[in-house]
């Protein structure tokens, strides 16, 4: 059977699908009658719901986010492993899509390229599928060692260009120049990166716009101790910028002790880069989403 995930909007071919349909449009309609300033259609670019502390409450937590008005989610995948069960997800909410990578911190458990590349391939091409990783360097901690995310990151450059209709996340913790010159060895145009979760420093940042990408930010930048973040994040041109919780890490101000992160609150990585940018919710969100619609290629 063809999965046509264009129709299932039309026709919702399960109760979760009608229930989360339903719910989507009376939540609108709510905000419409009441006035309130935010329009329900905010996107959590990048969330991990098969993680522990929200996969096993996935419907309750998707339900929340759409309550909270954030209305599509993209379930990141970090192994092969994981990236089925991220497609799973995409393939019974109608709402999630899902990407197919590997992180860094597991490249040491795919020593061989080829095989990494081959597992990658099959999944990226389903059709919930809308980015290739979340793929790159992690300096942070010493395993594995940067020999092994070196070559699970070329083979996954390598696939990217095979697949050159497909973007593609970086994950990059204190190693910017060493995964800005990979990206060039590659190749790959610029602006088929996004940098998520970015927490470096204005020099960085100006290293990594001047290639094309994109810059996401999570609920870190809310934090108080991290006003060289927020100061750097002014430097992204507004259609260079997506908004994402990362959860279920890093949960924003005023919900920074909560845990897990979830993807509701989102919504606060947005109100506090609107407020910076002396923007509304509601004006700031229809860029940021805009943006992310066009990058991820959304229906």
């Amino acid at each position: 059977m063809v999965f046509r995930a264009d129709l299932i909007r039309v026709y919702p071919c399960s109760f979760a699908d009608i229930f989360f349909a339903l719910l989507r449009d009376l939540l609108a309609f709510a905000v419409i009658s009441s006035g309130s300033r935010y329009h329900l259609d905010m996107i959590d670019t990048h969330c991990h719901l098969t993680y522990d502390g929200l996969h096993e409450r996935v419907d309750t937590v998707i339900a929340d986010a759409v309550s909270a008005g954030v209305d599509r989610m993209i379930t990141v995948g970090t192994t092969p492993v994981d990236v089925r069960k991220a497609v799973a997800l995409s393939r019974r909410f109608d709402n999630i899509y899902a990407t197919a990578g590997l992180h860094p911190h597991y490249a040491g458990d795919w020593p061989s390229p080829t095989l990494l590349t081959d597992a990658l391939r099959d999944l990226l091409a389903d059709p919930k599928v809308v980015a290739i990783g979340e793929m790159g360097l992690d300096k942070h901690y010493p395993d594995p060692p940067m020999k092994m995310q070196r070559a699970a990151f070329a083979a996954q450059l390598d696939l990217a260009n095979e697949l050159s209709s497909l973007p593609i996340i970086i994950h990059n913790r204190e190693a910017t120049d060493d995964t800005l010159a990979m990206i060039a060895d590659a190749d790959i145009p610029g602006d088929r990166f996004v940098f998520h979760c970015f927490t470096g420093t204005p020099d960085e940042i100006d290293m990594i716009l001047a290639i094309g990408a994109m810059v996401s930010f999570t609920g870190i930048i809310t934090f108080k101790n991290a006003a060289a973040i927020a100061e750097a994040s002014d430097r992204v041109p507004l259609d260079k910028l997506m908004i994402e919780t990362d959860s279920p890490y890093l949960a924003p101000e005023p919900h920074r002790k909560v845990r897990p992160n979830e993807p509701k609150y989102v919504v606060h990585v947005a109100e506090f880069l609107a407020k910076r940018r002396g923007m509304t919710v509601d004006e700031f969100t229809t860029t940021v989403d805009a943006n992310a619609e066009r990058f991820f290629n959304l229906k």
